[in-house]
């Protein structure tokens, strides 16, 4: 029996709207999406740990790529502990107690966050199981938060080089008169007429050079216990 998709459990809000159809020769060129720098192990709490996901990510590489964040993070913790244990060797147990337990705290807020998008989803969803498998759910805490992300498509003409300007407006005016006639001549259905006025709309006005749309967006975080 073949493995169930781990995406197939996620629930994702429908954002995307139906657009206008684009003429025959226009083609949508997707952009890759943007990423802000990855932050190095060594940068401070304050800074997010972020690993993007692609769909051809290696799940135990991004795995070590957490948990190196986390060892990081954990070590900043214990340097922490015993630079307060140090300053304040005179103070009692409770003291101590109680910088311990600031310390696990602010460990356990300490979060590195695996995102993707589309089909990568389901790697970056593969490296949260991992986290949560074999006995290691009692070490980390994993968290599965879905969203969405707004990219940007550029439209582009697919032979604008081989093309006259003068032949393509007399097919766009050919076109237009043709459904123009179908509607006036009468016998489409009142779904068909309000399909043709739409292809008319679209071929009359000017087509976008670009476009946007929502893509589905998981985040995985992990974090020790």
């Amino acid at each position: 029996m073949a493995p169930t998709s781990l995406t197939k459990s996620l629930q994702f809000e429908k954002k995307n709207q139906s657009m206008p159809r684009l003429p025959k020769h226009m083609k949508i060129s997707k952009r890759p999406i943007p990423h802000p720098p990855t932050p190095s192990p060594y940068s401070g709490s304050s800074t997010p740990k972020t690993i993007y996901v692609s769909s051809s990510s290696p799940v135990m590489g991004v795995v070590k790529r957490v948990q190196k964040y986390l060892r990081a993070a954990e070590n900043r913790a214990t340097g922490s502990l015993l630079g307060s244990n140090n300053k304040g060797r005179g103070g009692g147990r409770k003291e101590q107690i109680a910088a311990l337990a600031k310390s696990q705290e602010a460990l356990k807020k300490e979060e590195v966050f695996v995102k993707a998008t589309g089909r990568a989803m389901e790697r970056a969803l593969k490296v949260g199981k991992w986290f949560e498998g074999e006995g290691r759910a009692e070490e980390f805490t994993v968290r599965v938060k879905t969203g969405s992300v707004l990219v940007v498509d550029d439209v582009v003409d697919e032979d604008q080089e081989e093309r006259e300007d003068g032949e393509e407006e007399g097919k766009k005016e050919e076109e237009v008169e043709r459904l123009k006639r179908e509607i006036e001549e009468g016998g489409l259905s009142k779904a068909a007429v309000r399909k043709r006025k739409r292809d008319v709309a679209r071929i009359e006005g000017e087509v976008p050079e670009t476009r946007t749309r929502w893509v589905n967006m998981v985040e995985v975080a992990v974090s020790l216990k």
